[in-house]
């Protein structure tokens, strides 16, 4: 059994131990040690990286009894050094500990009870068993301060193994499922956890709650801590740099800049879908004057939507008491869009399936209206040719 050190001092970064058997891992060399500070994976937080006896370590894991260290290189023999990651355990500890005090704050205010944690590369999260309408902003905001307000109190953080009878007279927040180790923040949180924390709370820094989502019956809340809250500032302020820049703004001014470019965008959209229904109109008039049934390859006004246009016209002729099988290209793909007079007549859609797998897409539709398209632009000519070869 492997003397597991994370547990009693998880700022312990460095330790020598014994190399007691050699394994392997995900296919790669992997060490059994006499002893350990490395965290292997669990509970949500990821495993410790680091280095034994000079080779990288990239995966700790529990299998059975054992604790395996996967190894970058070939396992090292004996006595050996074991090194931690430091950089990337106290960024655990923050992360794991800021979901504790944010997990209370959530239990408290709201009485959502955290069903899972996950601990991520850039953001965390946790799930909780309460619908998305119960977290509006005020309320993730409320929860936010309150998490915070026990990080800059600078709490002391114990951790304990305790016996059934100690654990019966704590209110713990989720009844322990392995072992009887407890985090407690005394007033605040009595969690059973196996991972590493940091003796005071105010070692996580700052919680910042980024935002909710619905998630299965339930809701997914994204946050970070510490290191991490300073990082994603630093990220989005330089996207916001960005974005200023090509709106040729200053930062501040950005959002109100951005709507007001969505709004002429928006306003330019309206005016050339005018003028595309004008266009389509026009290019109806000119078709309607052919005999026969139409089969046309059209060419849709720059920036139009070429599949709305094929539509406007196909229906303009189908209004005229025409039947027409159109076909353009548009965004990349080859398009068709075949419509005729309502009433007795060939099932268009059953039509255009077939053209439209020569296109190697799909498509479909009623017996007088049927659109789609497929990547096959070369073969946009052969698919129409085919639609009127059936309809004929």
């Amino acid at each position: 059994m492997t003397e597991r050190l994370d547990l009693a001092d998880p700022y312990l970064a460095r330790f020598d131990a014994d190399v007691v058997a050699e394994r392997t891992l995900g296919g790669r060399p992997a060490v059994v040690l006499s002893r350990t500070a490395f965290y292997p994976e669990g509970g949500g937080q990821p495993a410790d990286h680091g280095a034994i006896g000079g080779v990288r370590v990239v995966d700790v894991q529990r299998v059975g009894e054992e604790i395996l260290h996967a190894l970058e290189g070939p396992a090292p023999r004996g006595r050996v050094v074991g090194e931690v990651d430091w950089p990337r355990r106290f960024d655990h500890m923050q992360q794991h500990h800021g979901q504790h005090l944010l997990s209370a704050a959530f239990e408290r205010a709201l009485g959502a009870r955290t069903v899972s944690f996950h601990l991520g590369v850039e953001t965390c999260t946790i799930d909780l068993d309460v619908p998305l309408d119960r977290l509006r902003p005020a309320a993730l905001a409320d929860v936010e301060r309150e998490a915070n307000s026990h990080v800059w109190r600078d709490l002391p953080v114990t951790v304990a193994e305790l016996s059934p009878e100690e654990l019966a007279r704590l209110p713990l927040r989720k009844e322990p499922t392995k072992g009887t180790r407890v985090v407690t923040v005394e007033g605040v949180d009595h969690s059973p956890c196996g991972g590493t924390h940091p003796r005071r709370t105010g070692e996580v820094g700052a919680i910042a709650v980024l935002g909710a989502q619905k998630w299965g019956a339930g809701a997914r809340v994204e946050f970070a801590c510490g290191g991490r809250v300073v990082a994603l500032l630093h990220r989005d302020a330089a996207r916001l740099a960005e974005a200023a820049a090509a709106l040729r703004c200053a930062p501040a001014e950005a959002p109100a800049a951005a709507a007001r470019l969505a709004a002429e965008a928006l306003q330019r959209r309206k005016d050339l879908d005018r003028l595309a229904v004008a266009a389509a109109a026009t290019e109806a008039e000119r078709l309607a004057l052919r005999e026969g049934a139409l089969a046309e390859e059209l060419a849709p006004p720059a920036g139009a939507d070429a599949a709305g246009y094929l539509r406007a016209v196909a229906q303009a002729l189908a209004g005229r008491g025409r039947t027409a099988l159109l076909a353009a290209r548009g965004e990349g793909r080859a398009l068709l869009c075949f419509a005729r007079p309502k009433g007795p007549g060939p099932d268009l859609g059953a039509l255009l399936r077939q053209a439209v797998a020569l296109l190697g897409g799909k498509g479909g539709g009623a017996p007088e209206l049927a659109q789609g398209g497929g990547p096959e632009l070369e073969k946009l000519g052969e698919a129409l040719a085919l639609a009127r070869s059936l309809l004929e």
